[in-house]
This record gives C-alpha cells, sequence and structure tokens, in this order.
C-alpha cells in the first residue's frame, strides 16, 4: 500500500492504526528484538521517514501497540466478570485466567513491558502514556470491586500490580526457548515446566482469597 502524507486529524489516526497493525502482524511473528522500524515501514506500506513523523522509536511504536491490546484484553475482563452471577475467589480467578487465553500479543508485549518497552523514550512521551492509562486501570479497579466488593482501593490497587506482576513473571518460564523446552522434556526435569495458565489462576485464586480475610 502506498500512502502520501496524512495531514487531516483522521488521516493520521488512520495512518496510526496502519502502523500499529503492522507491528502487530510483525510481533505475532518474530520477537521483537529481530524487528526494525525499517521493517514496521515495509509492512505498513510507508516510507522509513514517514514512519518517523508517527513515531520517533521502535519502542514508542510497540508500547503504543502495548496501549492499544491494553483495551482489547479489557473487554474480555469486563465481559466474563459481568458474566459471573455468584463471584468467589476461584470463580473470579477463572474469568480474568480466560481473559488472557486470547490474547497471546497482549502477553507476549506485557513480558517485555519493563525490560524492552519502556527505554528509548522521551519523559513527554512517558508522561503522555502513563497518563493515558489512567482511564482503563481504573475501570479494571471498578470492575474488580463490583464482583469483591470488600476489595479496599489499597488491595485492588495492590492486585492489580500482581495480577500484571505474574503476567510478566510467569509468562516467559512458561514459553521458553525452543532449546530449553526441548531439555524440559527430560523425565527429570519435568517438575521446572510452568503451565501458565495453570499456575496463573491458582496462584490469583490466593491472592483474592487473602484479600478477603
Amino acid at each position: 500500500m502506498s500512502w502520501r502524507r496524512a495531514r487531516q486529524p483522521d488521516q493520521k489516526a488512520q495512518r496510526i492504526t496502519a502502523i500499529l497493525t503492522a507491528a502487530g502482524q510483525l510481533f505475532d511473528e518474530r520477537e521483537i528484538s529481530d524487528i526494525s522500524m525499517r521493517d514496521v515501514a515495509d509492512r505498513a506500506g510507508l516510507g522509513k521517514a514517514s514512519l518517523y513523523h508517527y513515531f520517533k522509536t521502535k519502542e514508542e511504536v510497540f508500547i503504543s501497540l502495548y496501549r492499544a491490546e491494553l483495551d482489547i484484553w479489557l473487554v474480555q475482563v469486563e465481559t466474563r466478570l459481568k458474566r459471573l452471577r455468584k463471584p468467589t475467589a476461584g470463580r473470579i480467578a477463572k474469568a480474568l485466567t480466560d481473559a488472557l487465553r486470547s490474547q497471546t500479543r497482549f502477553c507476549r508485549l506485557a513480558a517485555v513491558f519493563s525490560s524492552v518497552l519502556e527505554h528509548n523514550l522521551s519523559q513527554e512521551f512517558i508522561r503522555s502514556f502513563k497518563q493515558s492509562l489512567l482511564p482503563p486501570l481504573g475501570h479494571f479497579a471498578g470492575l474488580l470491586q463490583a464482583v469483591q466488593p470488600n476489595l479496599t482501593d489499597e488491595a485492588t490497587h495492590d492486585l492489580m500490580l500482581q495480577h500484571h506482576a505474574m503476567v510478566v513473571g510467569l509468562w516467559p518460564l512458561a514459553h521458553p526457548s525452543p532449546e530449553v523446552a526441548e531439555v524440559l522434556q527430560d523425565k527429570e526435569l519435568q517438575y521446572l515446566k510452568v503451565d501458565f495458565f495453570g499456575l496463573f489462576e491458582r496462584s490469583l485464586q490466593r491472592l483474592l482469597e487473602s484479600s478477603e480475610r
């Protein structure tokens, strides 16, 4: 696809959507370290110089992709939590775990959020990005408190951070390199294999139960 330079707000929005779509497709195929700005520009049908009109670094591209994927994940969370008729810690944990099952891209981006994505960014960009997180995180907090009314604001805040930390920490352990995965097939090493969804759900249930006490 060939583009002329976008000048109107709707044209710029369309261009940004095309860039993030291209970045998402590439991220589904490769590790982030194997993707360049040239790759993103080519996939989006842009010249590399045009791409820099919208994003100054690769990290800006992919942290913006993370922000877009967060909204998609939050729809899954809302849908599942609102279906619960008699919420219990176990049912809430299952709903939140199921909300991640179709969100592989979101989980992979979360796993490199602090170590990769939040680098090579200007303070202006970081501030704008962080501010953009406040509405969806506030919505997530409200959803949690709706199904578990005894959660204090502090406990809800902690639970959201722990949810994020578990995705960040468990996803890479459950999805090692092909070489590590092959070694872990050894019978004596089965204990070291990680079932992401199983461990995530059990851990989240324990956190929810502890917050009820």
